[in-house]
């Protein structure tokens, strides 16, 4: 989790594993074992992981984005994400893609509510299921 996003473990859905060995604490989904949290540290400082930016353009069906790569514009497969989260990710860009103008702004102030809570939803689901392969870097929030 990167200090773009603002997570709380007050939810119950992200919670503090301290690695023995550095003594660093890390915020990490609640499902992900104290070993495998600090395995993907150790292997995130090692540069071994994918780092996906996770946001929306105009043009591409998912919110999925890898700089340094062949492809950049990435799609589900391309990580082996389940084909329920694939759906939610393209139902999220449609909402985007529906509700918002690059020029105006969003139509009403609730889908900007709505899609910004599905998003921090969404991001857990992912960080969930490429754990073992990913960093998930949220870049989605207005600045």
């Amino acid at each position: 989790m990167t200090e773009e996003q603002p997570v709380s473990e007050s939810d119950g859905q992200y919670r503090r594993v301290v690695d023995p060995g550095t003594q660093v604490e890390m915020l990490v989904p609640a499902e992900i074992s104290d070993d495998r949290a600090v395995d993907h540290a150790r292997r995130e400082q090692a540069g071994e992981l994918h780092r996906i930016r996770f946001f929306l353009d105009w043009g591409h069906d998912y919110p999925l984005w890898e700089s340094f790569t062949d492809k950049y514009a990435m799609e589900p497969d391309d990580y082996g994400i389940s084909s329920e989260l694939g759906r939610r990710l393209n139902d999220w860009s449609l909402f985007w893609q529906r509700h918002f103008d690059p020029f105006e702004g969003w139509d009403e102030s609730r889908n900007q509510t709505r899609w910004l809570a599905t998003g921090d939803e969404l991001v857990r689901l992912l960080e969930v299921e490429v754990y073992d392969i990913a960093v998930v870097l949220p870049q989605f929030r207005p600045n």
